[in-house]
């Protein structure tokens, strides 16, 4: 079984030189990865209790959004996994939360979410950061306190 190292950090929206730095250090190691969730009031989130999640047709009401390193024979990829059903692809744009150009549009699904997919000797940190800061602050239905909870991961 494989085994991880793990850092949870805290970014703020104006301020992700953190998460740019987490990217970019892990954007080279493969089998890392980034998962970055907007902190909101936990006494608002309203979750599908237990085993009823499993049958729900969507994701996670607050959502989640990784980078993927990537490795030898697999491309680096970005995620927003989200609660807001189908279409969010088309309301990210029509918000103005665009994917940079070169990235492939993998997956637009209402329950396992978005996923880009880009070549991981290209990977523009910044970029990433930008996309799942403002792309799980869009997606989210609840009030986003311009805080998100970061969690680096990287195989030991």
């Amino acid at each position: 079984m494989a085994s991880y190292s793990t850092e949870v950090f805290q970014v703020e929206a104006m301020e992700h030189a953190a998460l740019t730095a987490a990217i970019r250090s892990v954007s080279s190691s493969n089998g890392a990865w980034v998962n970055v969730e907007p902190v909101v009031d936990d006494s608002d989130r309203i979750e599908v209790p237990g085993i009823f999640a499993w049958f729900s047709a969507r994701g996670p009401q607050v959502p989640v959004g990784t980078f993927h390193s990537g490795g030898p024979e697999m491309p680096a990829s970005v995620g927003l996994d989200h609660g807001t059903g189908r279409g969010a692809g088309d309301r990210l744009t029509a918000g103005g939360v665009d994917a940079p150009k070169g990235w492939v549009l993998k997956q637009d699904h209402p329950k396992t979410g978005l996923v880009w997919e880009l070549h991981p000797q290209n990977v523009d940190a910044e970029a990433v950061a930008t996309l799942l800061l403002e792309g799980t602050a869009f997606l989210c239905p609840l009030q986003v306190e311009g805080f998100w909870t970061a969690t680096l991961n990287r195989p030991r």
